[in-house]
């Protein structure tokens, strides 16, 4: 007998903030070491990237909301191409 897998839940954008929070503890921390950082810094990439899609769902949402007479736009039709400093699209300034 097999069992079934599980699917991949989505994160929400208010759990990959906490986690988010919890990883730059963690990579700011001096006892951590080398091996421990560098899947932080995969993980963290991979919640800031899914962060910013959501983000930019939202955005497409509510601009659907406010202007119900044009056609909905998709992600990829509004899709910010990143900028070459900022290989993930993503700045924390």
């Amino acid at each position: 007998m097999t069992t079934p897998s599980k699917k991949k839940q989505p994160v929400r954008f208010e759990q990959a903030m906490s986690r988010l929070e919890q990883i730059i503890q963690k990579l700011d921390d001096p006892s951590t070491e080398l091996e421990e950082m560098i899947p932080l810094v995969e993980e963290g990439l991979t919640l800031i990237r899914s962060s910013k899609e959501l983000l930019h769902n939202a955005e497409l949402r509510i601009r659907t909301l406010e202007n119900p007479q044009e056609p909905p736009a998709t992600p990829a039709d509004q899709a910010a191409p990143a900028s070459e400093d900022e290989p993930d699209g993503f700045s924390l300034q």
